[in-house]
């Protein structure tokens, strides 16, 4: 059986056109499947003009199809959009999970269909910004860009060509993600919390499109390689936050020495290998201090601190405040 979510329809439903068209006013559809076994939604929202997040999230045990509308002309225009498979396969446009794409491309029609495979879990990020508050974020940087995609975002006149960009998701990427999606804040707070995190998201992800310079990339005794194996290093740590391997056994997992270990968080993550794991262990307790379910004993251990006045006074020393009073902070 193939299951169908149609948002034109869905939208007919639940609002109307002033509603959809207002900041900060997100719209949500539900998967409805008559027997119970797949669920999920399609939230969309407008943060600011020119700067969007639309959420596909579903657990499907049946074929899915998305109707996003009927392709039909529209006035061109230049669509650019920051796309993050956080699980499951876009095999329309080919992108595997921990995977995303950066696209810009001046499109005449709007509308069309997505189809998800059965037994997936499909958890996808978008970010849709319109080129003149990328050029506002970015200003005289825009020189850095490359020559397609600054050429597309500075005509006024369509261009057939289309500037494509595949990456893998960074472990900073996936941190930013899971913060956007767990939101703890309610209110302004939560508006203003979710753009800066996707304009954080934002700057990450153009990071990977604009060339460094040679200088930055490979500094001595670091290889391109090296730098692909310190990420990897970071990945193991976000991993292990509870258990993190030693200096000496993580160098050896990332296939690494320890020196260049060393040398490459510093010039990767701008930190030491600590550093990048403690960043990392109090991000982690401030999500779970967002669940009531967790006790701050709980959260100390869960994140590989045996000792919780330990944890605490690390909290402290972080965010500038105990676990309890950032907890109660949430509630009020």
């Amino acid at each position: 059986m193939t299951l169908f979510l149609s948002v034109p329809e869905a939208l007919s439903q639940q609002h109307q056109a002033e509603q959809i068209q207002s900041l900060r006013q997100p719209w949500t559809i539900p998967l409805i499947d008559a027997f119970g076994k797949s669920h999920g939604y399609r939230q969309n929202v407008d943060l600011r003009p020119g700067l969007n997040v639309l959420i596909d999230d579903y657990t499907l045990q049946d074929d899915l199809i998305v109707e996003i509308g009927n392709v039909v002309p529209c006035t061109p225009e230049l669509g650019m959009e920051m796309s993050f498979m956080v699980s499951g396969h876009n095999r329309l446009e080919n992108v595997r999970p921990c995977h995303s794409f950066f696209v810009a491309t001046w499109r005449d029609l709007e509308g069309g269909q997505f189809k998800w495979q059965a037994d997936e879990r499909v958890l996808k990020v978008d970010i849709h910004i319109e080129p003149a508050l990328l050029e506002t974020l970015v200003g005289d940087q825009m020189g850095t860009f490359p020559p397609l995609l600054r050429q597309l975002v500075q005509n006024s006149q369509p261009i057939r060509e289309q500037f494509w960009h595949v990456q893998s998701t960074t472990a900073a990427m996936g941190c930013v993600i899971h913060q956007i999606l767990h939101c703890p804040y309610q209110g302004l707070t939560r508006w203003l919390y979710l753009e800066s995190k996707v304009i954080e998201l934002i700057a990450l992800r153009l990071d990977q499109v604009i060339p460094p310079p040679p200088a930055a990339l490979v500094a001595p005794g670091l290889q391109p390689k090296d730098i692909d194996r310190v990420h990897h290093a970071g990945a193991i740590l976000l991993q292990r936050l509870k258990n993190p391997p030693s200096l000496l056994e993580l160098a050896r997992l990332a296939g690494l020495n320890d020196y260049k270990l060393k040398q490459g968080f510093r010039q990767v993550f701008g930190t030491t290998v600590f550093g990048y794991l403690q960043t990392h262990r109090m991000e982690r307790a401030k999500q779970l201090l967002a669940d009531p379910a967790f006790k701050i004993a709980g959260v100390s251990q869960a994140i590989g601190y045996a000792n919780q006045s330990h944890f605490c006074q690390m909290f402290k020393q972080q965010f500038g405040m105990t676990p309890r009073c950032y907890r109660n902070s949430l509630r009020r």
